[in-house]
């Protein structure tokens, strides 16, 4: 967890050996469902999400084959289950894919100014823009809330996201950050006690308008509030801070998508866990006898090479369920996916149905109605962070060229940015097949054969679709290419 500021080093409190003990065997850990010391989140139910989104939200159970076999039994809610489904990260992974994937990304356009418009577009190239969103946006989908901050070094943006559970966030009368300070605990493996256990330590970094400040790191004590030192400091002086805070919401707090469907998860997990175990006993059904002996019974040995004798009316058979208890469990499992996709509005189509479909993008639309709807909300939040983050990596390459730092991007003699009101455009979340193509060409040949539009328009009804950004060449081209068919709409 460590970043540019490593180079500085850091200040240790030294501590009794039963100090260093309790601390190595309490640390941040779960019990009885709870955080044994919830300070070090500024908020416990995102970290509640987040272990969700890990898949460690049973972290503090006994194991399922464990707690079965214990003296009395386990309740099963008292374990971990047998299966864990990786819910939360599926279902924000499939909403990424269609808010922020490599197809729907949204296009940064400068209307009236080409200049300014090939700046920026070269900023989310050379900062991987594309590639660095994803993680953080499938956190920001899971809780509501994420941070992501960016620098230049050595001639390169390096770009980093933080978990909201331990970011501090300030903002400005209008909105705008004013100061976001990260502070959480880790493992220092490089510095262990006596039992060779990494030591906690606190790690603090204060992000600013004008400068980001670097702090010792303290040993982690539960319950106490830890003291930093100042170790490093870089005033950068660009009046912002170099980073995002982004929500599903495009306000201060989100609200992750995720939060309301914890309990189904939950239920899906044990529900399949029981049906494992139903479904792997009776491929390995319990043994009885009827009419024998103890001694008889004991001297029995199960295999496959070894007939028994059994006597005159000694019998022996498999204990076997007839499974209609995992067949409703199915069933309602089933129930739970439709509630999930009604709260969620995130549509977990049968992949049959999906190819059936996959002809029309407009009847995936239908399809995924709700997932569209919800896809549209965020676009909004999601865009305003895409623009602002553009807009900051931009004026950090240009003010950091003029103190002598390299830049990421190469840029012309004297140039600054006349137009930064940039609009994002997005693509279809679903694109069209070549049997939509074909249709929407029918459509506008038809329309200008009619003179119902104008070719000119029928020509920008298209353009996006064929690749034309500059409709005044393609015009010309046209005009001068060789008339092959004079009959033609066109």
């Amino acid at each position: 967890m460590l970043d540019r500021f490593a180079l500085f080093g850091s200040n240790r409190t030294m501590k009794s050996r039963s100090e260093r003990r309790a601390q190595g065997t309490l640390g941040v850990v779960m019990r009885d469902g709870k955080l044994i010391d919830e300070g070090i989140f500024r908020d416990p139910k995102l970290e509640r999400l987040d272990a969700y989104y890990e898949s460690r939200q049973y972290a503090n159970l006994v194991a399922w084959e464990e707690g079965a076999c214990a003296e009395p039994p386990v309740p099963i809610r008292k374990r971990q289950p047998r299966l864990i489904i990786p819910f939360s990260k599926t279902l924000a992974q499939r909403v990424t894919a269609k808010l922020v994937g490599d197809s729907v990304f949204p296009e940064l356009m400068v209307y009236d100014s080409p200049d300014d418009q090939e700046f920026f577009q070269a900023v989310v190239r050379e900062s991987e823009m594309k590639t660095f969103l994803l993680e953080p946006t499938r956190r920001m989908l899971n809780t509501g809330e994420v941070f992501v901050r960016f620098w230049i070094e050595a001639g390169v943006y390096r770009k980093k996201w933080y978990n909201a559970k331990y970011c501090y966030p300030k903002f400005q009368p209008n909105g705008e950050l004013e100061l976001v300070t990260i502070k959480y605990v880790y493992d220092d493996h490089d510095d262990k006690d006596e039992n060779g256990k990494p030591i906690k330590k606190w790690y603090k970094l204060e992000l600013g308008t004008d400068s980001e400040v670097l702090y010792d790191n303290p040993e982690y004590e539960p319950g106490v509030t830890p003291e930093f030192v100042e170790t490093g400091r870089v005033d950068h002086g660009l009046g912002f801070v170099q980073g995002e805070w982004m929500t599903t919401t495009g306000e201060e707090k989100g609200y992750g998508l995720t939060e309301d469907i914890t309990s189904f998860i939950d239920e899906l997990n044990y529900s399949l866990s029981q049906s494992s175990t139903a479904v792997s006993y009776n491929q390995d059904p319990q043994l009885y006898f009827k009419n024998l002996t103890e001694e008889e019974t004991a001297a029995v040995i199960r295999s496959a090479m070894k007939s028994w004798n059994l006597g005159r009316d000694g019998e022996a058979g498999f204990l076997e369920s007839n499974l209609n208890g995992v067949s409703t469990a199915m069933d309602l499992r089933d129930k739970m996916r439709l509630n999930v996709q009604d709260i969620t509005r995130i549509v977990l189509l049968d992949p049959d149905k999906i190819v059936g479909q996959a002809t029309s993008a407009k009847a995936m639309e239908v399809l995924h109605g709700p997932l569209k709807d919800l896809i549209d909300e965020i676009r909004g939040p999601i865009g305003k962070t895409i623009r602002k983050l553009t807009i900051k990596m931009g004026i950090a390459a240009i003010m950091g060229e003029k103190q002598g730092i390299q830049s990421p991007i190469i840029l012309p003699p004297g140039y600054q940015p006349m137009n930064m009101n940039i609009e994002l455009d997005w693509p279809p979340m679903f694109q069209q097949t070549i049997e939509d193509l074909q249709k929407k060409v029918a459509v506008a040949v038809q329309a200008a054969g009619a003179s119902i539009i104008s070719r000119r328009t029928a020509l920008e009804y298209l353009a996006k679709d064929f690749g034309v950004v500059d409709l005044d060449e393609e015009q010309a081209k046209i005009d001068a290419q060789p008339v092959i068919n004079p009959f033609g709409a066109f």
